[in-house]
């Protein structure tokens, strides 16, 4: 690689660069980022030691629990982020589209020679200093140009530009932009979320990928004169996400109400009110007291460890700042025994536990839930 290309793969975070001792030869280590990245002719792909498809799933399952719980299944195993994510799609999509595009109404804003609809008498003056003519309208228009075809637009959109998609799903999702020819592309980040009914049913499938492509919208800047673009998820927002989102919901069915940072009162370290704590996630009783604080860690903890130092050292903190007597540790993988450690000097215990985020997503569920279950036990009997 050119050192221009270098830094242009370097500033997206998917991996690391480092120049080795032959000049043009880099060495690249992966982060905790997935995805693709184009530069130039070149294409490095990053792909999840967790299945594609369950990644898919889980960042599917925070923002719509109930929906995808009831759908599991994906319609490609492929191990590429990015081929999995627009086979999915473009099957959804075409099926969602084989019938016809749906049509609804939607209001237009509009000037005119003749009042159709209602007149904006508001914008009549203001704008056209109480002229006749032409009419400011507002009207009702029945066609294609809808919300739900505009958010496959745009998650079509999102996959073309993205410059990592495979041929052969190229021509397929070229296929569908042009099916959805007539409809008005949305403003990017200001994507429609249309609401789930029996009239759009057929959709459905197609609306929840498209809101996962739109949401982690794909990479393409200019970094000097070399343009990049690619499609890159951060496995460990995803990991957290997942974790935290059904983590509270257990917590919910035991009376007690899991918060994230940001939707829970802001809490200290130090008596001067300086160094804030952040945990993943902490657990409020009925009467709004924390019982233990639980932090998320896309790791790999090996067989007989705790974990690592620092994120003993963390949930220490945590438990001391809000005088907890546990915290709990979650990692993406690992030995599945829980182990507790007992921290030298105060009356706190730090419990390490892992998941399989390989396991079916119902066996995932009910995995999270025993979690939460042993602690609830735990708790009851301490508090006893």
């Amino acid at each position: 690689m050119t050192p221009d290309s270098a830094a242009a793969f370097s500033a997206t975070g998917l991996v690391t660069v480092t120049p080795t001792t032959t000049p043009g030869v880099f060495a690249l280590t992966t982060t905790r980022k997935i995805g693709a990245i184009t530069v130039g002719a070149l294409t490095v792909r990053v792909e999840p030691k967790t299945p594609i498809s369950r990644v898919i799933w889980m960042m599917g399952y925070v923002r719509d629990p109930a929906w995808w719980s009831q759908h599991t299944a994906l319609a490609d195993t492929d191990t590429d982020l990015v081929s999995a994510l627009a086979e999915a799609f473009a099957v959804a999509a075409e099926h969602a589209t084989a019938r016809g595009l749906i049509s609804g109404y939607r209001e237009v804003e509009d000037s005119g020679p003749v009042l159709r609809g209602r007149l904006r008498a508001g914008d009549q003056i203001t704008r056209r200093f109480g002229l006749a003519l032409p009419i400011e309208i507002r009207y009702d228009e029945y066609d294609e140009d809808v919300g739900e075809n505009q958010l496959l637009l745009a998650a079509t959109l999102t996959l073309l530009n993205s410059a990592v998609v495979p041929p052969r799903l190229q021509t397929r999702l070229a296929r569908l932009r042009r099916t959805l020819a007539d409809v008005t592309p949305p403003t990017p980040g200001a994507e429609p979320s249309p609401a789930r009914t029996r009239l759009n049913d057929r959709y459905h499938w197609a609306m929840q990928l498209a809101e996962l492509i739109t949401a982690h919208r794909s990479v393409e800047h200019r970094i000097g004169n070399v343009v990049v673009r690619g499609f890159v998820l951060d496995m460990w927002k995803v990991f957290e996400d997942f974790l935290m989102t059904t983590a509270a919901a257990a917590i919910a069915r035991h009376g007690g109400t899991g918060m994230r940072p940001g939707s829970c009162p802001t809490r200290y370290l130090d008596h001067g009110r300086i160094v804030t704590i952040e945990p993943d996630l902490t657990w409020y009783d009925s009467d709004d007291q924390p019982v233990t604080v639980i932090d998320a860690k896309y790791k790999t903890v090996a067989a007989g460890k705790a974990g690592p130092n620092a994120d003993m050292y963390q949930l220490t903190a945590y438990c001391t700042a809000l005088g907890l007597r546990e915290g709990h540790l979650i990692y993406a993988k690992g030995d599945a025994e829980v182990r507790a450690v007992d921290i030298i000097g105060a009356d706190i215990t730090i419990y390490r536990h892992a998941l399989d985020l390989a396991l079916p997503p119902v066996d995932l569920l009910t995995s999270i839930d025993e979690l939460i279950d042993g602690i609830v036990g735990r708790l009851d009997t301490v508090t006893n």
